[in-house]
């Protein structure tokens, strides 16, 4: 995808930074923590207050999407980086995160259900399994 276009196109500045986070995150095989992308980061490294801010920024736009895992921090994945539907898999023990692309998301009943019962109109779901992964079960 051409970055520097998507920023361009709403009107904002597409620096270094901005730049180096989005390699990052197409790069990654599972959603990364603002601490895991800032040591990546190339040298002369931007601020981890950088990051943090540059991952509001794209969360906003909906570059980027904020996936939480019961952990003490937000992990973050490109938005359709894959062009499938993705729910991850957690170890309880290890931590190992797998994604897993279903096929269909079966859902459907149970979004009809949260819209006759409470009047919502869903718009898009996170939905993470925890467990023990082969290593460690």
């Amino acid at each position: 995808m051409n970055w520097a276009e998507v920023f361009r196109n709403l009107k904002m500045p597409y620096t270094m930074e901005r730049d180096a986070i989005l390699r990052i995150l197409e790069s990654a095989a599972v959603p990364l923590s603002p601490r895991e992308i800032h040591k990546m980061l190339p040298e002369p490294r931007a601020s981890l207050t950088t990051v943090y801010r540059n991952l509001a920024l794209m969360e906003r736009m909906g570059i980027v999407r904020c996936v939480e895992l019961r952990e003490r921090f937000r992990r973050y994945k490109l938005v359709g980086k894959s062009g499938a539907h993705e729910h991850h898999v957690v170890c309880r023990n290890c931590g190992r995160i797998d994604t897993v692309q279903p096929d269909p998301c079966s859902l459907q009943p149970f979004l009809s259900d949260i819209h006759d019962r409470l009047g919502y109109q869903v718009l898009d779901h996170s939905l993470e399994f925890f467990g023990l992964c082969p290593m460690c079960k």
